[in-house]
């Protein structure tokens, strides 16, 4: 009971963690920004990386040995659901990870990056796309455990 608690709660936990850790990189995000506010996004996506592990990590537990086996969450369109919500989070999320990557030269050389308006754009546009499609994976979590079985 212990372990199934545990990893529940860190998987609870990698959710929240990632979700904040987006929107410190949004609110972070702006044409002038600054060499804080670059190491500020630079640091809550290695947490974003970190907790979307703990999240993929511990649903896997539950998923084999601590839900009600594997069988059911297959068959299960809302858990199928989830998974497909997670992958197109994890495909949106490629593209800023690698921009933020990228910087890791200027910061360390203790430069800002140069942002255009339009990359901007592109990355808040995908952050949020991310934030919202985390905002669907605990209604097909309640609806999972709900209706189905």
């Amino acid at each position: 009971m212990w372990n199934s608690a545990i990893v529940a709660y860190f998987h609870y936990l990698g959710f929240m963690l990632a979700f904040a850790a987006l929107i410190v990189e949004l609110f972070n995000l702006k044409p002038d920004i600054t060499l804080e506010q670059a190491k500020k996004v630079a640091f809550a996506d290695i947490v974003y990386g970190l907790a979307a592990v703990t999240i993929l990590g511990t649903g896997v537990l539950r998923v084999l040995y601590f839900g009600k086996g594997t069988a059911y969450y297959m068959h299960n369109p809302f858990f199928l659901g989830k998974m497909a919500v997670f992958i197109i989070v994890s495909l949106l999320s490629l593209y800023p990870t690698i921009t933020f990557i990228l910087w890791f030269k200027d910061l360390q050389k203790g430069e800002a990056p140069v942002l255009e308006v339009s990359k901007i754009n592109i990355l808040s546009g995908m952050i949020k796309g991310e934030l919202l499609s985390f905002t669907i994976l605990p209604l097909l979590a309640a609806i999972m455990a709900r209706i189905s079985g």
